[in-house]
């Protein structure tokens, strides 16, 4: 080959590269994701909650009382706007002698692998105090026949994703060789007939596998490594046992005359979104107990919010969702655990 050749050769090797690399950023620009950083959207289209955050500077030596909120739907902004309602009482509390700043990352379906990425996310911030309030969102993960569980949730397509997309550190450069592992990945579940659980709903003829509650293990983990982070960097973790009402005597179906049995709220969600209701329950209980074990076990921050909500449906849109009064009642004790347990105090 001849040195002219050579050159010829590099520049359509070159020129197809540009081509190409173009024609699949505007692919994946159709997808959602970012044109110049396709990266970015471990933030935008799995982790939205944590945008705000990423470009603060957050510090636990200042005079602002940072407070991370990590969990689901309950205290996330949409539905109860956690945030805003411990605010106003810790500023009615303290008025202008302390200043609070809340980071509510909490989002619906998320679950403790979900709250454990986006900890792991924010590695270059420092915060006063850290609360963690979810357990019920894993259930899904066990609708799901027992040969095909994977303890890192894999076989939930939206964390195979996820592990996907970080496993390619170069997307930023070239997102060639991301398409091509979602393509071989494609095949590869088309071929092997891959059976993936659903992350935000539960399909009805996989709803008989949640008895058996195979994220127990993974839960504890999970949270095992959220607290060790919490150490590492020195923050204040707070865990809180999940409150849920399951009405006595009642069979609940997910059908519409659940809500008979709850507060009448604008938003609720049928107990079949996370499986069948007895399975749900065992759930939540199986993920509280491991919770409660492992603050104790740590001597983490803990507040049993299952056992100080009110059994009572006027406190719930569902059976885990707060109406206005639940969520005025859940502010009120959380901020009066807070401020008893003197969580807030060290910054003075």
């Amino acid at each position: 080959m001849t040195w002219r050749s050579f050159l010829f050769s590099l520049i359509f090797f070159l020129i197809l590269f540009v081509v190409t690399e173009i024609i699949l950023r505007i692919a994946l620009l159709c997808y959602g994701y970012p044109l110049l950083k396709p990266g970015d959207y471990l933030y935008t289209g799995f982790y939205p909650t944590l945008k705000e955050v990423i470009g603060k500077d957050i510090r636990s030596d200042d005079d602002v009382q940072d407070i991370l909120i990590l969990g689901g739907s309950v205290i996330s902004t949409p539905w109860s706007n956690m945030e805003v309602r411990l605010d106003t009482i810790l500023q009615k509390k303290y008025g202008k002698t302390k200043k609070f700043a809340f980071y509510n990352t909490a989002a619906a379906g998320h679950t403790s692998l979900d709250n454990l990425i986006k900890y792991k996310l924010l590695k270059d911030k420092h915060f006063d105090l850290v609360v963690y309030y979810e357990a019920i969102n894993e259930n899904r993960a066990n609708c799901i026949p027992e040969k095909d569980f994977r303890a890192d949730y894999a076989h939930i397509k939206w964390y195979s994703d996820i592990y996907l997309l970080q496993a390619h550190s170069e997307i930023n450069f070239t997102v060639i060789p991301y398409i091509c592992a979602l393509v071989i990945r494609a095949v590869r579940d088309r071929v092997t007939h891959k059976v993936y659980a659903s992350q935000d709903m539960v399909a009805p003829e996989y709803a008989k596998f949640g008895s058996n509650i195979k994220t127990a293990l993974p839960y504890r983990k999970n949270l095992t490594d959220m607290i060790s982070i919490s150490k590492q960097r020195r923050d204040q973790l707070l865990l809180m046992n999940y409150a849920s009402y399951f009405p006595e005597g009642v069979k609940l179906t997910g059908e519409q005359k659940d809500m008979d049995h709850f507060a009448g709220c604008h938003y609720a969600s049928p107990v079949t979104i996370w499986g069948q209701a007895d399975n749900v329950k065992k759930g939540i209980q199986v993920h509280n107990q491991i919770l409660t074990d492992l603050a104790k076990r740590n001597q983490t921050h803990f507040y049993d919010m299952e056992a100080n909500m009110p059994k009572d449906g006027s406190f719930f849109c569902d059976v885990c969702h707060v109406s206005e009064r639940g969520a005025q009642n859940f502010a009120s004790k959380l901020t009066a655990y807070m401020i008893d347990s003197r969580l807030l105090e060290h910054a003075d």
